[in-house]
């Protein structure tokens, strides 16, 4: 039997500068080492407070973190406790199973207890602990991990182990809050750990570090009581969500707005079924009354001929029953307080507010199914032969509708296969499909039982559906194989939570939504990025990233407007608080406008261009333009700002940053009936012209660089000297006078005195740890550090943390600018086989606009239409910058100029992919000149980040072998506030073709 593949883990930037976030909050903190093997080392508070605060503001200060407040205690309670913000689907769960292991190798923080807000989450949290060990293990000098499942028979054995490696626990806040609970319970066993009377005692004594998964579920009081008694050395707080924006010190943010603007999340494409008028039917609880053993809530509803009715129900009444609307039978009353009625599937009335409930309707259900199916055979086929396993989720209201139950059948089960049928018949007698797919698709067409499975709580008991619930529970690796039938499943909203599959990609809505739970919630199960075979993540740089990476949710119209719900989640949830509503106060706090007679002029300005109402009386601000048209529109809007009397430069540009800020994140978000078209038709007269330059641009190169050992080593030695320098761990004690008297308080003496360093590393573990984050040989790094001057090597002991980065930074600027000076290209055959042409060279007729960009702007000056390299008014762009660089393209000089389709130049960083060719005539001049530009959208080229930074130095070594090849040709990188015409007049008489020798 072959061997499943697994998941191919790679730390991604973002990730890695979360954990790096909150390993540096502990920079030249003092450790204290335990006085038992089971226990961690702990600090001081008093003597760390001044230090950490320090690191937390600068880390936030890095992070450009502003929200919540920074509260670091100078006594052991309350404990500290740093806040990282990550939007579902970017990798939370291995982001701070990473830190677990940076804070292992870099303090010996060993003992770990994750507390998880349901079972469904611990399940999935066990399973990432598991397949991330190996990853983590080579990352992390051969570091072994053990896990432990919190029950009443593992806790002790977490208690008792040794320090020898990290161990955790994996628990649910309903395992400790309360005193009845095992963990409180005084006697259960003898000989604890630190002569505790209870579990919980003995491990407060162990001091562990708690890392809390989604904290906004972790609010309750009782909650927050018992999480105390853990009295844990530090606590880490890892969600998407925190409650009421209560962030303790919040070091690191990837909120939704980030996730989606740097695409690190699939899109959302919203596909409503029905017309909100015919579907406007609502549940609203409009009383309760009754004690608290037995309530009765009164609900309204609407008949069958659309009169009102009410209904009282009580505990474990039927609604379907209730009012003789079978489509209501899921909702079975769970329990009823004095503000809600809750029902088992997850629906919850809120005293004296409407929900919709119309979508239940079996007509309407049935043609949700009919799209769904219909929108997962739309991308099927072009995914697979991607090697990308197509996967569908339903939400459904009630278990019985997938689940026969006793004579009542199974009616969305049948409805689904029905449906499916009809839709697999029509792909299978197409003439064009694939071959492979349709291999594919026969193996199951007899029995398409095979492509569909439920979970439910129910389904655990039936029989022959263990395997299924194993498959979508647990073997996620064996469920997104070619080789498993499974593509369509069926839940409640048990899956809410706890578990996703990169492969989703079409979500259906069948259940109504339970108040408390937000749409971008409901759909998150969905939004991480899709795998291939191999398990491998399709990300940003892929050429198809846009067209794979999408998320179909179909819903009914009774949701209301839900791509405009979901863009405002998105939104309100942004630590930047951009929104598609503000007013003055919000121009001011994004400094905008000094003050509110200012920004008023701003909003009348905004009233005019028609990009905002404005309500006279609550002088609130309605963004009304869709993303597509601000960014056709935006040049009339920066128009509009200047000619706001005394308005500042700055401030036009902040505005301009709001509003970008806001339509590219909701952008993400679209209706279906709005996609862009997907394809660029390439004009071939243009195309003769741009040829040579594409040509050569696509030339095959083989990339040589050699790194002179000796040399290397010389110059890291040169960079300690003049850059090496780690002081040693100080306390400082200030003493200040008069401190009853505020009026005579001052300072008048400061003491430093140096700490004794504790050891974290042996020499060999030091030479191995650089060696591995520097990529260099043992040798090489040895030989470095033999060859340090004494004084220098002597720094090391003072603070091995800070040291230890110290020369990972310094080796490897050394490292880029040896490898730098030392490229050099051989230039071979130009490809066949391009963006723009077929395996047989021919000009192809269109190509996919996301070679090309992840969005596109339309052209609006004609003269800058006519010298597109593509037919079409618009041109694909990814940032601001390259939008306004297609603007300035009206030059008299150019003669065709294209955001340029993947290219690929090899360069030791990677691939490089410049952004824009142009073609430029010269008067008087016969040959054509080219010109290759690179967009950045810094304000400086020192901005740049050094990859990018090193990527372009590589590439112009590329640009260098090609003019010696007499291929007329110049490349630059363009930077915020640059105009292009100024850039041409610089450079055009540069583009004079080499004479020949």
């Amino acid at each position: 039997m072959a061997v499943s593949p697994q998941f191919q883990y790679t730390r991604l930037a973002y990730q890695a500068q979360a954990v790096e976030s909150v390993a540096q909050a502990f920079a030249d903190v003092r450790f204290i080492a335990p006085s038992h093997a089971q226990a961690n080392p702990t600090f001081s508070p008093a003597e760390a407070q001044a230090t950490l605060k320090a690191n937390i503001e600068r880390i936030r200060a890095d992070n450009h973190v502003s929200a919540g407040s920074v509260q670091v205690a100078s006594t052991a309670t309350p404990a500290l406790s740093l806040d990282v913000l990550m939007e579902t689907g970017t990798g939370k769960t291995f982001t701070f199973i990473e830190t677990m292991h940076r804070l292992y190798r870099d303090h010996r923080m060993a003992r770990f207890i994750v507390l998880v807000p349901s079972n469904a989450i611990r399940q999935g949290t066990l399973r990432s602990l598991q397949t991330t060990a190996d990853f983590f293990a080579r990352e992390y000098d051969n570091q072994k991990i053990r896990v432990i499942n919190y029950s009443d028979k593992t806790v002790g054995g977490f208690i008792h182990a040794a320090n020898q490696g990290i161990t955790v626990m994996v628990a649910t806040y309903q395992s400790f809050a309360g005193d009845s609970k095992l963990i409180n319970k005084r006697g259960v066993e003898a000989n604890l750990f630190g002569r505790a009377k209870s579990y919980m005692e003995a491990l407060a004594a162990i001091r562990p570090v708690l890392i809390i998964d989604e904290p906004h579920r972790f609010e309750g009081k009782q909650t927050q009581e018992y999480l105390t008694r853990f009295n844990p050395l530090l606590t880490l707080r890892f969600g998407a969500t925190f409650k009421r924006d209560e962030f303790r010190n919040l070091v690191y943010t990837l909120d939704s707005l980030e996730a989606f603007r740097q695409r690190l999340v699939k899109s959302i494409t919203v596909d409503t079924v029905g017309a909100g008028a015919d579907m406007a039917q609502s549940l609203t609880l409009t009383e309760v009354s009754g004690t608290t053993k037995e309530r009765s809530g009164t609900v309204r509803y609407q008949t069958a001929n659309g009169k009102n009715a009410s209904v009282q129900l009580q505990a474990k009444d039927n609604l379907g029953a209730a009012t003789g609307l079978p489509f209501l039978d899921g909702h079975v009353v769970e329990k009823i307080t004095q503000r809600e009625l809750l029902f088992t599937n997850g629906f919850a009335l809120p005293l004296e507010q409407p929900m919709g409930y119309g979508m239940l309707a079996e007509e309407v259900q049935s043609e949700l199914v009919r799209r769904t199916i219909a929108n997962h055979f739309e991308r099927e086929e072009a995914l697979f032969v991607r090697g990308i396993k197509a996967i569908s989720l339903f939400f459904i209201d009630a278990v019985h509708k997938y689940l026969p139950d006793g004579q009542q059948p199974a009616i969305l089960r049948d409805l689904f296969e029905r449906h499916y049928r009809e839709q697999l018949n029509a792909v299978l007698a197409r003439g064009d499909v694939d071959a492979n797919y349709r291999t594919y698709l026969e193996r199951s067409a007899q029995d398409i039982t095979k492509v569909h499975k439920g979970y439910f709580a129910r389904s655990r008991s039936e029989k022959g559906e263990e395997e299924a619930i194993k498959l979508i529970l647990q073997d996620k690796e064996r469920l997104l194989s070619f080789d498993t039938d499974l593509r369509f499943i069926f839940s409640m909203w048990a899956l809410q939570e706890g578990w996703d599959n990169p492969n989703v990609f079409t979500l259906c809505k069948l259940a109504p939504s339970n108040s408390k739970i937000t749409k971008l919630q409901q759909i998150g199960r969905g939004l991480r990025l899709a795998v291939n075979q191999q398990l491998q993540r399709i990300s940003a740089d892929d050429a198809e990233f846009d067209s794979i990476n999408d998320l179909t949710v179909v819903v009914p119209a009774s949701e209301g407007d839900f791509v405009a719900a979901i863009q405002g989640e998105i939104t309100a949830q942004s630590v930047q608080r951009v929104a598609a509503t503000f007013d003055d106060a919000v121009l001011v706090a994004n400094d905008v406008t000094k003050s509110t007679r200012q920004a008023y002029k701003v909003l009348d300005a905004l009233v005019a261009t028609g990009l905002i109402t404005l309500d006279e009386d609550s002088g609130m601000a309605t963004l009304q333009w869709q993303a597509a048209h601000y960014q056709a529109q935006r040049p009339q809007v920066v128009a509009a700002l200047a000619q706001v009397p005394n308005l500042p430069p700055e401030s036009a540009s902040n505005m301009l940053r709001y509003l970008d800020t806001y339509y590219e994140g909701a952008g993400h978000v679209k209706s279906k009936q709005d996609r862009i078209k997907p394809t660029l038709t390439i004009n071939a007269l243009h195309y003769q012209q741009f040829r040579n330059l594409w040509e050569n641009l696509n030339r095959d190169a083989v990339l040589r660089y050699a790194i002179d050992t000796e040399q290397l080593v010389t110059n890291v030695l040169q960079a300690i000297a003049e850059n090496f320098d780690v002081k040693p761990l100080t306390i400082t004690t200030t003493r200040t006078t008069n401190a009853q008297d505020a009026q005579r308080t001052s300072q008048e003496q400061q003491q430093d005195y140096k700490v004794v360093p504790q050891s974290v590393f042996t020499l060999v573990g030091f030479v191995r740890e650089l060696a591995n984050t520097t990529r260099l040989s043992v040798h090489t790094i040895s030989d470095i550090l033999r060859r340090m001057p004494a004084e220098k090597f002597a720094q090391i002991a003072q603070n091995e943390q800070r040291a230890l980065l110290t020369l990972q930074a310094l080796i490897v600027r050394c490292v880029h600018a040896l490898v730098i000076n030392t490229i050099a290209y051989e230039l071979r055959e130009v490809r066949i086989e391009t963006a723009l042409t077929d395996k047989a060279g021919q000009l192809l007729k269109t190509i996919p606009v996301a070679l090309c960009g992840a969005e596109t702007h339309t052209i609006s000056n004609p003269a800058v239409r006519q010298r597109s390299l593509y037919e079409e008014p618009l041109m694909p762009v990814d940032s601001q910058i390259e939008r306004e660089t297609v603007d300035e393209s009206n030059q008299s000089s150019v003669t065709v100029f294209a955001k340029l389709p993947r290219i690929n130049i090899p360069t030791p960083l990677g691939n490089y992919n410049p952004d824009f060719g142009y073609v430029l005539q010269q008067q008087g001049q016969a040959q054509a000149l080219y010109l290759v530009v690179e967009t950045k959208g810094y304000d400086s080229l020192n901005q740049i980040a050094p990859e990018e930074r090193g990527k372009i130095e590589s590439a112009k070594h590329f640009f260098h072998a090609l003019q010696a090849r007499n291929v007329p040709v110049q490349f630059i990188t363009k930077i915020k506030h640059q105009n292009l015409g100024t850039l041409l007049a610089q450079i055009v008489p540069q583009l004079q073709p080499p004479a020949k020798p």
